[in-house]
C-alpha cells in the first residue's frame, strides 16, 4: 500500500499494551491515478504482505546555535550527530544532514558557511568532508598539548573537591593519559590537607574509585569543622578554675605555622596551649608568642602591606624660586603634620639662607619615637602651585626628609584647598588665596588704547554714507525679471520670518517694495536648534552681468605676509548688510 509523507512529525505514543499501528493517525487512501494504473499489484501486496512497521522519531532537542568557539565545536557536533541519528527519516541523505547542521549556525560560524553553501561547495555532498572541514576550522587538534599542560597545571585551590574533580575529569577525557598518570596528576592538586587524610589509602583502587573517595572525605572533613564551630560559638557556663596537680608534660615544640595538621587538630592544638598559657608558637611554658625566643622577627611593615594595601601618599608638583634659580619639586600634602618642611639636601641644591629657630622641635612618629630633631628655619622662597597660585614662606629644614617638600597642618589651614583623592588634584582654593596668592588680573585693554572712544552696539549695524565705489547689480538687457517662489513656512518659522523682518526694517536694511522682481525666502536649521535666514537670489544672478576681474593668487597674498610681526582681525557685524548698492 502507498503511505503518503506526514505533513507534521507529531505523534502520540499508545500504551505498552496497545497495538503500535494504534498510536498512528489515519492514512489517507492511495491517490486515484495511482490506483488505477496498477490495481493488480496494490490489490495483491495487501492480501499478501502487512503493512511495515513505521519509524518513530525519538524526541531530541535541537543543539544550542554554535557561534564559533572551539572550545564548544565537539559538544555541539555530538548534539547534531545525536539528533540526526535518533531522526533519520527527516534527514534521509547527506545534504539534508548538512543543510540541518548549517541551520544551528551563528555569528562568524554562519558567516563562514554561507559562502559554501551559495556557490555549491564540494564539501556539502558529504557529511564526513563537511564535518572533517567543520573540524579544520573551528576545533582542536585531537593531540593538543595544551591539555595535557592545564591539567598538570590544575590546582585545586579555593575550589571544593566536587569542582575540582569535574574539571578534572573534563581534561582527563581529552588527555589520553593512563590512569596511573592520572591518580598521580590528580592527587598532587589536591590541597595539602586532604593529601594527608588520603595518604592511608592506597592508589590501586582506580581513579574513579579515588576521586569519589576524596569527595567523601572532604565532605566529612567540612561536617566535622562545621559542627566543632558550632560547638565553640555555644554559650557555656561559666566555672571556676578548680587547681589540680598534674604531672608537668614533656616538652612539645610544635610549629603551628609551618605544620601540615588539618583545621581541625590546628584549632583544638591552640585552644589547649591558651588553657594552660602556654606559646603558641612553640607550646612552651614560661612566656607568649611575642617573646618567644625561636619564633622568627618579622617586619611591621610587610605584614602590614596585603592588608592595608598601602597606596602612594598625595602629593602635588610645585615650582620653587630662589633668585633666579627655579626647581620644580614635589610637595607631599600631610594633615598630620604640626609644620610645613623642606628637605635638607633641597635646601643645600637652593642655596638657601638658614636661620636658626627660636626653640628646638622634636619631630614624633605616630607611635610616639622620637625621629628627628629640627633646628633651623630656610627661607624666603617663593612656591608655586598650578599656574597661578603663589606664595613666599619659610620652612623648617628636615634633614633626612624623604620628600622634597612636606605642606602640613598650618599650610592645609591656611589656604583650605578642595582636594580630589582619587584624581589627586586641588579643585578648589580657599577665600585667602584670591587676596593673597592669586595675581591681580591684568586690565581687558591695553593702556595705549584707552583714549579711543568704545563703539556700541547699535552703531555696528549703521550703514556707512554713499561713496563712489558703492556697488551696482547691472542686469543684462533684455532679460526677464526673475519672480520668486513661496515656501511654505512653519510656526516657529513664521514667527521668526516676522522678528527678521522688523528688525531689518528698523536698521534700515530693507524697505517696503511693490516691484514684481522678488526673491525667495526661507531658513535652515542650524547646529545649536536655531534658524538662519536664506535668500535664494540664483535667479537673480543668472541674469547679472559678472564683474569679472584677475584675483591674486594666494601664494602671493602670503608672500606679502613674509617678515609680519603684529596682525589684526577685522571682525564686523552683519558685513554683508553693510554695503551699499
Amino acid at each position: 500500500s502507498f503511505l503518503p509523507r506526514q505533513a507534521t512529525p507529531r505523534f502520540q505514543f499508545a500504551p505498552r499494551s496497545s497495538p503500535t499501528l494504534s498510536s498512528l493517525p489515519a492514512c489517507p487512501q492511495p491517490h486515484p491515478l495511482r490506483r488505477a494504473l496498477s490495481p493488480a499489484a496494490a490489490t495483491s501486496a495487501s492480501a499478501a504482505t502487512s503493512p511495515s512497521p513505521p519509524v518513530i522519531a525519538s524526541p531530541v532537542a535541537a543543539p544550542a546555535p554554535f557561534s564559533g568557539s572551539a572550545g564548544d565545536c565537539n559538544g555541539f557536533l555530538l548534539q547534531c550527530s545525536l539528533a540526526l541519528e535518533m531522526q533519520p527519516q527527516l534527514y534521509s541523505d547527506d545534504r539534508a544532514k548538512v543543510a540541518f547542521i548549517i541551520s544551528r549556525l551563528e555569528g562568524k560560524a554562519l558567516r563562514w558557511a554561507e559562502p559554501l553553501w551559495t556557490l555549491r561547495h564540494p564539501a556539502l555532498t558529504s557529511l564526513s568532508g563537511f564535518l572533517e572541514r567543520f573540524r579544520e576550522v573551528f576545533g582542536t587538534p585531537a593531540g593538543d598539548s595544551s591539555i595535557g599542560e592545564r591539567l598538570c597545571r590544575l590546582r585545586q585551590g579555593s575550589m571544593t573537591v566536587s569542582n575540582f574533580a569535574l574539571q578534572f575529569r573534563t581534561l582527563a577525557t581529552a588527555s589520553g593519559w593512563n590512569e596511573q598518570a592520572l591518580i598521580t596528576t590528580y592527587h598532587q592538586g589536591l590541597n595539602p590537607r586532604i593529601r594527608l587524610h588520603l595518604a592511608a589509602y592506597e592508589d590501586s583502587i582506580g581513579l574513579e574509585k579515588f576521586i569519589q573517595l576524596s569527595i567523601r572525605v572532604a565532605t566529612r572533613m567540612q561536617l566535622c569543622f562545621e559542627e566543632h564551630q558550632d560547638q565553640s560559638l555555644s554559650p557555656a557556663a561559666p566555672r571556676r578554675p578548680e587547681h589540680v596537680s598534674r604531672p608537668e608534660p614533656a616538652d612539645e615544640t610544635v610549629d603551628l605555622e609551618h605544620s601540615d595538621l588539618a583545621a581541625l587538630e590546628r584549632q583544638r592544638e591552640q585552644q589547649r596551649r591558651l588553657t594552660q598559657n602556654r606559646c603558641l608558637y612553640c607550646g612552651r611554658l614560661g612566656h607568649f608568642m611575642a617573646e618567644c625566643p625561636t619564633h622568627p622577627a618579622r617586619s611591621g611593615v610587610s605584614a602590614l602591606l596585603p592588608v592595608l594595601n598601602i597606596k602612594k601618599p598625595l602629593s602635588i608638583v610645585v615650582s620653587l624660586t630662589v633668585s633666579d634659580l627655579c626647581l620644580p619639586a614635589r610637595a607631599l600634602l600631610d594633615s598630620g603634620s604640626a609644620g610645613n618642611f623642606i628637605s635638607g639636601a633641597l635646601c643645600r641644591q637652593l642655596c638657601l639662607k638658614r636661620t636658626a629657630t627660636q626653640k628646638v622641635y622634636q619631630i614624633h612618629a605616630v607611635t610616639g619615637r622620637t625621629l628627628q630633631t629640627v633646628r633651623h628655619l630656610a627661607g624666603p622662597l617663593r612656591l608655586q602651585v598650578g599656574a597661578l597660585h603663589s606664595e613666599e614662606l619659610h620652612l623648617l629644614v628636615l634633614e633626612d626628609a624623604t620628600a622634597d617638600i612636606i605642606l602640613g597642618r598650618p599650610w592645609l589651614e591656611l589656604h583650605d584647598p578642595v582636594l580630589s583623592w582619587k584624581t589627586r588634584e586641588i579643585l578648589k582654593w580657599g577665600e585667602h588665596c584670591f587676596g593673597a596668592c592669586f595675581p591681580s588680573l591684568p586690565a581687558p585693554v591695553p593702556p595705549q588704547f584707552h583714549h579711543l572712544p568704545i563703539q556700541p552696539h547699535r552703531k555696528a549695524s549703521k550703514l556707512p554714507p554713499h561713496r563712489p565705489w558703492d556697488c551696482a547689480i547691472d542686469l543684462i538687457p533684455g532679460e526677464p525679471v526673475p519672480k520668486g517662489r513661496i515656501y511654505s513656512l512653519s510656526i516657529p518659522e513664521d514667527k521668526a520670518m516676522e522678528e527678521y523682518i522688523q528688525e531689518a526694517l528698523a536698521q534700515g536694511y530693507i524697505r517696503p517694495s511693490t516691484s514684481p522682481a522678488a526673491s525667495s525666502f526661507f531658513f535652515v536649521a542650524k547646529k545649536d536648534g536655531g534658524l538662519r535666514p536664506c535668500i535664494d537670489y540664483r535667479a537673480l544672478n543668472q541674469i547679472t552681468v559678472k564683474f569679472r576681474y584677475p584675483l591674486p593668487l594666494i601664494s602671493a597674498v602670503l608672500e606679502r605676509l613674509r617678515g609680519a610681526t603684529v596682525f589684526t582681525k577685522l571682525d564686523l557685524r552683519s558685513a554683508y548688510n553693510l554695503i551699499w548698492i
